[in-house]
């Protein structure tokens, strides 16, 4: 009775086995694809999505569901996008057949993917200062308060970003000493007008304080990767069938994700490289601060340093270190723009 029961369980795993691999015959895996076409891959194990990468385009996918994001504005569907029992992911031959030819256009023409606007946010102002320090000058004490400071590099940033970018809107939140709402700021942001592949990012920029006197250094905070919020436009939501509407929310949440990752990764790198050797890099940190999680775009919130430290209050009152600091945040905005704009020359 054992042996039959041993045959049978064989018989069943056999067929379970056989009827995985024809799932996946006449498909092409996705190490297949990354092979023949040398596209990055981006996994998220959380999501179960993945994304490939080359040449400043994109392509979201996520196995089970039936249709590809490319630049995460088209949707290509009825494809057949599979998960093999190796853990590999398998794509019927149409689908891969699209992916090549995607990634394959996109080394001989120029990438479409631009950067329409920089929104350079200087927190506080008017009747909100911010936070408020003070050092010793000369046996006196010299007062300053967080909104001059971050409007003075606000301004140099947005000036520095001008005379680079013509072709690009570059938005101050406030350019004179006003209180401007939070919510103001999220809508000024969202309020643009965007066509197809164009993008915006946002950068708000603060001086950091602390209990603890002796708390220094500059940092770049991000929206956390798990915070799930609404960023479908209407006409969006109202296009789709009810049961595609969380995928393509979950894809946009996942692009703006890693491009609000890079983004402070690309100013956190510009900013130790040029006051690296005077005020400590803290590193990349999460958190759902209002701007960054009200604003449908990569975003950022800086911290140029911490004003109730001394020496930090000090030399963030000097207008030469804040010029420095503005650079090194225009280095981190200007290094990620050329990632996302990836040029090629005609024939290239």
């Amino acid at each position: 009775m054992e042996r039959i029961l041993a045959v049978v369980l064989l018989l069943l795993l056999t067929v379970f086995v056989f009827a995985e691999s024809n799932s996946v015959d006449n498909m092409v895996s996705l190490t297949t694809i990354i092979s023949e076409t040398s596209a990055d891959l981006s996994w998220s194990s959380y999501r179960s999505m993945g994304e490939l990468s080359l040449n400043g385009k994109s392509i979201l996918f996520k196995p089970g569901i039936p249709f590809l994001l490319l630049n995460y504005t088209e949707k290509s569907e009825n494809f057949k996008i599979e998960r093999g029992t190796n853990g590999d992911v398998f794509f019927s031959k149409d689908a891969a057949s699209l992916i090549s030819s995607f990634f394959t256009l996109s080394a001989s023409e120029k990438s479409s993917l631009r950067i329409k606007a920089i929104i350079i946010d200087p927190g506080h102002g008017g009747r909100d200062s911010g936070a408020i320090g003070q050092y010793l000058s000369d046996g006196e004490k010299v007062k300053l308060m967080e909104k001059d400071i971050v409007l003075s590099v606000g301004l140099e940033v947005a000036s520095l970003l001008r005379s680079s970018y013509h072709d690009k809107s570059i938005i101050l939140t406030r350019s004179t000493d006003d209180f401007i709402t939070l919510e103001q700021r999220t809508v000024i942001a969202n309020g643009i007008d965007l066509e197809e592949n164009e993008s915006i990012i946002f950068v708000s920029i603060h001086a950091n304080a602390s209990l603890n006197s002796k708390a220094n250094g500059f940092e770049v905070w991000y929206l956390p990767p798990d915070y799930r919020r609404k960023l479908l436009d209407d006409s969006v939501i109202e296009s789709e069938p009810e049961d595609v509407i969380p995928i393509l929310n979950t894809m946009l949440e996942e692009e703006i994700t890693v491009e609000s990752i890079l983004l402070a990764q690309s100013i956190q790198k510009g900013l130790k490289g040029i006051v690296g050797d005077k005020i400590a890099d803290r590193g990349l940190k999460e958190e759902s601060w209002f701007v960054v999680r009200n604003t449908k775009m990569p975003a950022v919130l800086v911290e140029l340093g911490f004003i109730t430290n001394q020496e930090e209050a000090e030399i963030l009152d000097d207008p030469a270190y804040l010029k420095k600091i503005s650079e090194g945040i225009y280095n981190g905005v200007s290094g990620f723009i050329n990632h996302f704009e990836v040029q090629y020359a005609p024939g290239e």
